[in-house]
């Protein structure tokens, strides 16, 4: 039977010569625990470090496999589908496929849970995007690399390059035929300060390594900066090359979480910004997806942070950008669907959140940043702080893992933690219904245009 893929034909994404708007949501926190969205401190390794040291590695194992699972079933991918989306994006840390102390073995595990989610989403005719969220040595400098030390190493040691290419050699080759991977994600938001020959050299390196096993699926790149910046990027030659960007608005005004702030003033700030990070690839002949954006959802205002998102997919879908949103599901933070709040896994983060917080641990390491230079060398430029206050973050994370999380571990029982991830079931979650009927009824209405 003849098989039909997700192509690329100038700037748009089509399926058999039709236009073809990707509109979906990530998996974020599932095959790459990040400490705030799941309530706990310290970077994806920490954490299942941390369990396996209380708990040993047979029940560290047994942990999350029953917490991966839990988060992501066929209930939620239908979920899903029932929103009018049409995409999931899969991100992964390469953890889950390679192990440290044998560079070059595959870890068959890591591949059978992911196939898994592959296989509902190919049920539920679903389309994947899948996405390299951390690296050896991490790509980035911040928490969601699974950076443990506050230095992107990725782009100072070539064998951590290696083994990315060696892996997704190896996926490309097991998904090359597979008509409902729509793409690959080379690689989530590449670090700061980085040379052209340095990304365009990486991503040269990756799509070979691609195209031996694979000509079918597109392969998404996204610019320098946290996938703000694309000044660097060189069009590569290839066919089925797509463009992605990451559009966090707050990050850079955070004035426009001010639910007081006009709409129309917000509306100028969001587009100004989106229309900078855009400027260099909306003229490339590409496809253009805008793979993250989503905000910290607080109880109370659905109804304020539903409009934001709707201000999001309004920016891309006026100019025919295709978009994914952050997150699907995670401990209460971005998620649409979350536990219960009287779940164990929500209890556990609310005793966390009386000695940790994300928010906390930020302004902290920038104190200390900042202090440092001032009490023993000189006031910092704010490059020099920016750059070490990662380095800070990452003695932080260790701080909180060995004085909040290995504590609150060691004083509850295996037989207790043990059902902890069942919090994360469809069923036992609560689902943020404001937000994903406004979204769902957006995309149905531009269905129908």
């Amino acid at each position: 039977m003849e098989k039909h893929y997700i192509q690329t034909e100038a700037d748009r994404f089509t399926l058999d010569g039709q236009t073809v708007i990707l509109r979906g949501w990530a998996l974020g926190s599932w095959m790459n625990f990040e400490h705030f969205m799941m309530g706990l401190p310290g970077t994806n390794s920490m954490i299942i470090d941390a369990f396996r040291e209380v708990y040993g590695e047979k029940n560290a194992s047994e942990f999350l496999d029953s917490l991966l699972q839990s988060m992501v079933a066929e209930s939620d991918i239908r979920y899903l589908k029932s929103l009018g989306t049409n995409t999931v994006r899969i991100p992964f840390g390469y953890h889950y496929f390679m192990d440290d102390r044998n560079p070059g073995v595959f870890l068959e595990s890591g591949f059978e849970k992911l196939d898994r989610v592959v296989k509902i989403c190919e049920k539920l005719g679903m389309y994947v995007i899948l996405d390299m969220h951390s690296t050896p040595g991490s790509q980035n400098t911040d928490w969601h690399s699974d950076n443990i030390t506050g230095r992107q190493l990725f782009w100072k040691y070539r064998c951590f390059q290696d083994q990315a290419v060696w892996l997704w050699k190896e996926l490309s080759s097991r998904y090359a035929d597979d008509p409902y991977i729509a793409g690959y994600d080379i690689l989530n938001e590449p670090g700061y300060g980085l040379t052209a020959e340095e990304i365009n050299g990486y991503y040269s390196r990756v799509i070979t390594a691609i195209r031996e096993k694979d000509r079918h699926h597109i392969l998404f790149l996204e610019g320098t900066d946290f996938g703000r910046d694309f000044t660097k990027i060189k069009d590569p030659e290839d066919p089925l090359i797509a463009y992605t960007v990451h559009f966090y608005p707050f990050v850079l005004d955070e004035d426009v979480l001010d639910p007081e702030m006009d709409a129309e003033r917000r509306r100028k700030i969001f587009r100004g910004i989106f229309e900078r990070q855009i400027r260099e690839i909306s003229g490339a002949g590409r496809p253009v997806w805008c793979g993250e954006s989503g905000y910290e959802i607080l109880d109370g205002r659905e109804e304020f942070y539903a409009s934001l998102l709707l201000e999001n997919i309004a920016l891309c879908e006026e100019k025919g950008i295709s978009w994914n949103l952050w997150t699907y599901k995670d401990a209460r933070r971005m998620g649409i669907v979350v536990p219960r709040k009287d779940s164990p896994w929500i209890a556990m983060r609310e005793e966390i959140a009386g000695q940790w917080s994300h928010d906390r641990e930020q302004k902290t390491s920038m104190e200390i940043t900042r202090y440092i230079g001032d009490t023993y060398y000189q006031s910092m430029d704010k490059a020099l702080a920016y750059d070490l206050d990662f380095r800070i973050r990452s003695v932080l994370h260790t701080v909180a893992v060995e004085q909040i999380l290995k504590p609150f571990l060691r004083k509850t029982p295996w037989e207790e933690m043990k059902d902890y991830p069942a919090s994360f079931l469809f069923e036992r979650c609560d689902r943020k219904n404001m937000i994903t009927e406004m979204i769902s009824e957006r995309i149905r209405s531009r269905e129908k245009q």
